[in-house]
This record gives C-alpha cells, sequence and structure tokens, in this order.
C-alpha cells in the first residue's frame, strides 16, 4: 500500500502542505539517483559530471529566476541543485525553480533531458497526491492546477493549440492561465479580468475588429445567428460577462471562500467560447 494511502486508512491524512513536502522530497531525491545514475555511465566513478549541465544552461537558469552565480567550484548541475534545496521550505517556490530548471535545460545530446526532469515531476505529482498537470506554451512548460480531465482537455489545454492562430489572444491566455495556477482570493477580480482580456483580445483577432469585449457582443451574436446557432447558445457571451463584471465588482472589494471556485468556472466558460468559435470556423472552412 502507498505511503499516503496507509496514512488515510490510519486517519492520519495528509494536509496540502505536507503533500508539497513530501513531494519537494521525491523530486530531490530522484534527481540524487539520476545524478549517481548518470555517473554510473562514465568511465570513471569519480569524475565529476560537467556535461549534465552546461554552463550556458546554468547560466539560464540564474537569469531566469534572479539568482546570483556560485563563485563555489563545483559543476553547473551541483549549483543548480543547491538552489533548488535552498527553496525546499516553499512547495509553490520550490516548484517555481525547479520548472524554470526544466525550461532552461536545451536537450543537448550529453546532457539531462527536458524529459528526464517532466518525467520525474509527473510521477512525483502522482505518489503525492498533488493535482497538477504541466502545460506546454511553445517551449516552455508551466504548472497548472488539475481540474476534471475532460474539461481540462478540452476547455483548458486545447486552446492553446488552437490559439496558435491568434497569437496576441494566445499570449493573453497563457498570462491567465500563470495567474490562475498561482491565484488565491486576494487577486482573484485580478485573474478574472486577465480571462476577460483573454476573450477580448480573441475576439479581435478573430472577427478583425478593434472594438472592447462589450462592444463586440453583437459580432459574436451576428455570426452564431449567421450560422445558425440558436440564441440560446449565443446569449452565453452575455452570461460569462455579467461574471466578469460582478467579479470586478464584487472580489474587488470583498473576497470570501468561494472565489476560486468561480474564478474555475469563469475559466472554463471562457475556454468554452474560444472552443465554440474556433470549431464552428474549422467547420465552414
Amino acid at each position: 500500500m502507498h505511503w499516503l494511502d496507509y496514512r488515510k486508512r490510519l486517519g492520519i491524512d495528509f494536509e496540502d502542505e505536507e503533500k508539497g513536502a513530501f513531494c519537494t522530497a521525491l523530486i530531490l531525491n530522484k534527481l540524487d539517483d539520476l545524478s549517481e545514475s548518470r555517473k554510473e555511465r562514465l568511465d570513471f566513478n569519480f569524475i565529476m559530471d560537467f556535461d549534465a549541465v552546461s554552463e550556458n544552461e546554468y547560466k539560464l537558469f540564474c537569469s531566469t529566476t534572479g539568482t546570483e552565480y556560485e563563485d563555489i567550484l563545483d559543476t553547473w548541475e551541483s549549483k543548480i541543485y543547491n538552489v533548488l534545496k535552498a527553496n525546499k521550505l516553499s512547495f509553490k517556490k520550490f516548484l517555481t525553480y525547479y520548472v524554470a530548471f526544466i525550461n532552461c535545460l536545451s536537450n543537448r545530446k550529453e546532457g539531462i533531458k527536458q524529459s528526464e526532469l517532466l518525467e520525474l515531476l509527473d510521477n512525483a505529482f502522482d505518489e503525492s497526491r498533488l493535482n497538477y498537470v504541466l502545460l506546454k506554451d511553445n517551449n516552455n512548460y508551466f504548472v497548472f492546477p488539475k481540474g476534471a480531465k475532460e474539461l481540462d482537455d478540452a476547455l483548458v489545454s486545447q486552446p492553446l493549440e488552437w490559439l496558435n492562430e491568434y497569437p496576441q489572444a494566445k499570449k493573453e491566455w497563457v498570462e491567465a492561465l500563470r495567474a490562475y495556477s498561482d491565484a488565491a482570493d486576494e487577486s482573484a477580480s485580478d485573474v478574472a479580468d486577465k480571462f476577460r482580456k483573454a476573450l477580448e483580445r480573441f475576439f479581435q483577432e478573430f472577427f478583425n475588429k478593434t472594438q472592447s469585449l462589450e462592444n463586440l457582443k453583437s459580432e459574436y451574436g451576428k455570426y452564431l445567428k449567421t450560422i445558425g446557432v440558436p440564441s440560446e447558445i449565443s446569449n452565453n457571451l452575455e452570461t460569462l460577462h455579467q461574471a466578469y463584471t460582478n467579479f470586478m465588482n464584487g472580489y474587488a472589494k470583498h473576497h470570501d471562500k468561494t472565489s476560486k471556485k468561480v474564478l474555475e468556472y469563469i475559466m472554463y466558460q471562457t475556454g468554452n467560447i474560444i472552443r465554440l468559435l474556433v470549431t464552428l470556423k474549422e467547420r465552414e472552412s
């Protein structure tokens, strides 16, 4: 029986903070195992593995995370490990540095591959019972809270691919997803506004107009009517826009424990409208 399942059976369930610490320890241990495995493939076990991480990869990691270069005589890999260990007390902070490590790797033939660290992280999430998933934007990865798989695939991951034809909207969508992944009640209204901006930018590119989201409602309704979509469905934009407005007016001043759940609804509804328009346009062509 898995350790976490055994604890739960005993009535000693893990809190999210403990799961984070558990996941961090797993990752650090597996990084050590990965390092030892690489050394075993060298001609001499005592040789330091200078090929694991290059100087350029290390410097990119430092510039990405705002980390000062270490002066100690050590491998670039070990210097990054030191940074990870220095941030292990905060799971979210540790995760940020770890994902930055992944994104800084260039997949050199001799070096550590992104795929190795991604598999390691995915397994650690699974073993820790943490609901996170990795999303990719161009060549960069970021961690996203996992919801219902069917919804995440259809309304979060797929819009990332569809928005390749709408680069400005994709940029706003990714920014909104990143903000959502670290959202708190205090920042919920700001995150909701990012989703509004993403949808607004998508409408502007989709309809080739410059008006605000509010002023593009008629374009949306006209388009759906032209291709025979019932008005009951076209009204979903008005409902979502009202949700955006309520969030801005309500949670900018008042916060309660339901705000993150409502934010999830806004995210999925935004993705739903993007999905609807893109799929309808594909069927036209």
